[in-house]
């Protein structure tokens, strides 16, 4: 193989990771909701990072894809408390969309939260 080819090859492959997560997200409205600021989409090597404003969570998420387990790992990063990670591994892709959103928007009396969201909106 050139190595030319093979140095073309790695960097294209940096943002492919990201850019499955972003296409896997688009399938599903659910990421719709969880308030994504995408000026604060980033890509990682092995996967993304962006800012969310949702009722369980304002501040970042970050998606990387771990290749030995094939599974991702999602790190939810407070603003109010940096400090305060919380890391979930071995996330499965069928998996993902859901795992985020029970921990960024969805939550008890969700329906009730959304409408009383809405109306303020409207006001």
């Amino acid at each position: 193989m050139d190595t030319r080819t093979t140095i073309i090859n790695e960097h294209e492959n940096k943002p492919s990771m990201a850019r499955y997560i972003w296409r896997v997200f688009q399938h599903s409205v659910i990421p719709l909701s969880w308030g994504i600021c995408f000026a604060s989409v980033k890509t990682l090597e092995n996967g993304t990072e962006f800012h969310v404003q949702g009722f369980k969570l304002t501040g970042y998420v970050k998606v990387e894809y771990d290749e030995g387990s094939d599974t991702f790992t999602v790190t939810l990063t407070p603003d109010d408390n940096k400090e305060n990670r919380k890391i979930i591994e071995n996330v499965y892709l069928d998996n993902l969309i859901s795992v985020i959103d029970e921990n960024v928007e969805y939550c008890e009396n969700y329906e009730t939260k959304v409408r009383q969201w809405l109306r303020k909106q409207a006001v």
